[in-house]
């Protein structure tokens, strides 16, 4: 059976804690689901006998922990990217994007566009225009040093959607 998988790099401790809490004080106060903070590193189908632990693996061989700039906040009608920070483009997460595609049997279509969402949630413009400006970043780089392979539907439209994720692999880059 083929299998859709996400494979996301997730912030250090500390920026993780901050945008834990911004994840979930939008989703308490907009109704809206929960979730990882997360940069999507690649998304694709596996096939039965492609381990998502082995491609993370050899993906991120030799890969230190790295930050990736800021570059601003925004917003779309996209269910997936209703507010999130956009980050500038990384040599490293794009060798790592481009190794987990061309190790694939059947590779996507999946174009890399790292942002971290804050809010999954149809949102009225007037809305998200109010949020982008009054939220601020305390920094202008994030730090990441945890790549995780998730079981995710084909689309993710729903908060069933997002509350179906399921874990299947993590593991730390080297800090050294």
């Amino acid at each position: 059976m083929k299998t859709k998988v996400a494979f996301w790099l997730v912030p250090a401790v500390e920026d993780r804690a901050f945008f834990q809490e911004m994840i979930d004080t939008l989703a308490h106060e907009y109704d809206a689901p929960a979730f990882v903070p997360h940069v999507t590193i690649y998304f694709g189908e596996c096939q039965p006998d492609e381990s998502p632990t082995s491609l993370v693996e050899e993906a991120i061989q030799g890969v230190k922990s790295f930050s990736l700039a800021v570059d601003r906040l925004l917003y779309t009608d996209q269910f997936t990217k209703t507010l999130f920070v956009q980050f500038q483009p990384n040599s490293v997460l794009t060798q790592i994007s481009e190794t987990l595609r061309h190790s694939l049997g059947q590779p996507s279509d999946f174009v890399l566009n790292p942002h971290l969402s804050l809010i999954y949630k149809q949102m009225s413009e007037e809305t998200q225009k109010y949020l982008v400006t009054s939220i601020t970043l305390p920094k202008s780089e994030v730090f990441f040093n945890e790549v995780q392979a998730i079981l995710a539907p084909n689309k993710t439209q729903t908060r069933e959607d997002v509350e179906s994720w399921k874990v299947l692999y993590k593991t730390q880059l080297d800090n050294s």
